[in-house]
């Protein structure tokens, strides 16, 4: 047999990856360790080796696929007593042996069986099925696992899988159970079958009754080659090569065009989502992102297959759901003061992001304007409360129309600088814990923020690296928390400055003064240094009550003592 001489024309092209360690021979298949790697052309080129322990060791041609008389058993155990499926199926008894399928069923005979064998050999249990009947563009393949359907005169119809051992010209060699429909027989090298099932009526001694039992019609049998398996298969199982989006075995550009109009477009998979985000890690590192994109772009010979328990991380992260959309690479959710707000990036890997002043929303055709950063029931979204989780923006420009930045924006993220894209800000709101956990924040500038009203309490809490906040000048009171809670939160502000830009020179007349309410907790701050106002022309209130003020000279204004 000369195996890879018979491969097809699109498998020829693959080269053997030199010094790839060949997988062993256990039966079971397990979960890949991390940084486990199979090579569709390792198998390919250990074909013969594995055929033969599976033959040898494991399922002996002639034995048969059950447990009878024995007390333990798994889905490797055979045995040298043939099956009686109508017999047994009439006093209800069950002898056949079962394996597992990757949804967790389990499945016995000729299906199971056919599996089985796929399980060993491959190492894998992902496979991409497709339809065969009548399909002309089907070229068989070593290792496809193929479903075969006869209808059957007065009668349901019969299937039965095979498993394609060799392809040596137009002719087929394979392996299978339970070929004779009645006893779970291993049968190896097979190379043709039936092109008719029929029905025949057998005694049952035990029940004392006929029963109709299906068998091949000895005078149907034919050699099994491309054109039998198109006229009577329909389904074909074959391993997924990871990247190989299309199904065509191997990676082209239609695989690229896929990848580019699902993860790198939405952050969803193809087929409605229901293809495995592992199949798209192409590379096997344990991320979908560029590399695995460049590796189907450019060639690549690194035909990988999917292993059990991959959960790779992928860059284009989606947080869609029925009310979110998705516009020039962000993501939107329509808010309750008519407009739409910024909910998170599709690309996570981008460390500078714009958010869009004006989007459209194609769920329900219409156009908003973008006025809020972050959205009170993002929770709901993929369970996150944050816009920035496992994202690298460090840079993040928002429009004039922004109105609000919500609780729990800056969660946890890796931003540094927060800029304004316009030059009429219209934000007045900072909610409580907007900037959470946000370690990396060290300094913000918010003097273009004219209308800035409030910064809540603990909207800066778990940010240990702020050190300065640049406020701006405004013709209203500035609210720095509320009651006892602290823009701080839990976290010590420690040496932090809170810098007043205020753009007067003169004290007169005392509206130049930029008023200052502060919370309690931030007043014993200021009070034991732990926290500095600097600039000039501000006065600090504590609660609608007058502390001290700063002149028209710049510098820090001490706690009056």
């Amino acid at each position: 047999m000369k195996l890879i001489k018979q491969m097809t024309s699109a498998m020829l092209s693959m080269a053997i990856i030199a010094g790839t360690t060949a997988t062993g021979l256990s039966a079971r298949t397990d979960t890949a360790a991390a940084g486990t790697k199979l090579m569709y052309n390792t198998v390919i080129s250990e074909w013969k080796t594995r055929i033969n322990h599976e033959k040898n060791k494991v399922f002996p041609d002639g034995s048969y696929w059950n447990h009878i008389g024995l007390s333990s058993f798994d889905d490797n155990t055979c045995t040298d007593k043939p099956c009686r499926h109508v017999h047994d199926h009439a006093q209800n008894i069950e002898n056949c042996c079962k394996t597992q399928l990757a949804d967790g069923s389990y499945m016995g005979q000729c299906y199971g069986f056919a599996y089985k064998l796929a399980k060993d050999i491959w190492k894998t249990e992902e496979y991409y099925s497709f339809s065969i009947e009548n399909n002309n563009d089907y070229e068989p393949r070593i290792g496809d696992n193929v479903r075969l359907n006869y209808e059957v005169e007065g009668s349901t119809d019969q299937g039965h899988s095979i498993f394609i051992t060799d392809i040596s010209g137009d002719n087929i060699t394979f392996a299978e159970c339970n070929g004779e429909l009645q006893d779970c027989r291993i049968t190896w090298d097979r190379t043709s079958y039936y092109e008719r099932i029929i029905t025949k009526d057998v005694w049952v001694e035990e029940i004392k009754a006929f029963r109709g039992i299906k068998a091949g019609d000895p005078d149907s049998v034919a050699t099994v080659t491309k054109d039998f398996l198109i006229k009577y298969g329909t389904l074909c199982f074959r391993p997924v090569i990871a990247g190989d989006l299309n199904k065509n075995g191997r990676l082209d550009s239609g695989d690229a065009e896929i990848f580019e109009k699902t993860v790198m477009y939405n952050g969803r998979t193809s087929n409605s989502n229901h293809t495995p985000l592992s199949y798209y890690d192409v590379n096997g590192d344990g991320y979908v992102d560029t590399k695995d994109y460049n590796e189907i772009r450019y060639g690549s010979n690194n035909y990988r297959l999917i292993l059990p328990g991959e959960s790779p991380k992928c860059r284009w992260d989606s947080i869609m759901n029925d009310h979110g959309f998705l516009f020039n690479g962000c993501y939107y959710v329509p808010n309750n003061i008519g407009g739409a707000s910024w909910i998170g990036v599709l690309d996570t890997e981008l460390t500078s992001v714009y958010v869009s002043s004006r989007v459209y929303n194609s769920n329900d055709r219409k156009w908003y304007d973008v006025n809020e950063i972050g959205y009170d029931s993002h929770l709901g979204f993929g369970g996150s409360r944050t816009c920035t989780a496992d994202c690298k923006i460090k840079t993040l420009y928002i429009p004039d129309s922004i109105k609000r930045i919500h609780s729990y924006t800056f969660e946890n993220g890796q931003l540094t600088s927060l800029r304004f894209s316009g030059s009429n800000p219209q934000l007045d709101t900072i909610d409580e814990y907007a900037f959470y956990n946000c370690k990396t924040l060290k300094t913000l500038d918010l003097i273009p923020a004219k209308k800035l009203k409030t910064i809540c309490s603990n909207a800066f809490d778990g940010c240990t690296g702020l050190y300065h906040i640049d406020l701006p000048y405004t013709t209203h009171t500035l609210n720095l928390g509320s009651g006892n809670g602290s823009i701080f939160g839990s976290t010590n502000p420690r040496s932090a400055t809170i810098e007043i830009t205020n753009p007067n020179r003169s004290t007169s007349p005392s509206s130049n003064f930029q008023k200052i309410s502060i919370s309690n907790q931030d007043l014993n701050y200021w009070k034991n240094y732990k926290l500095y106002f600097h600039g000039r022309i501000f006065k600090i209130y504590n609660q609608n009550r007058f502390i001290c003020q700063q002149g028209e000279y710049l510098g820090y204004l001490s706690y009056p003592q």
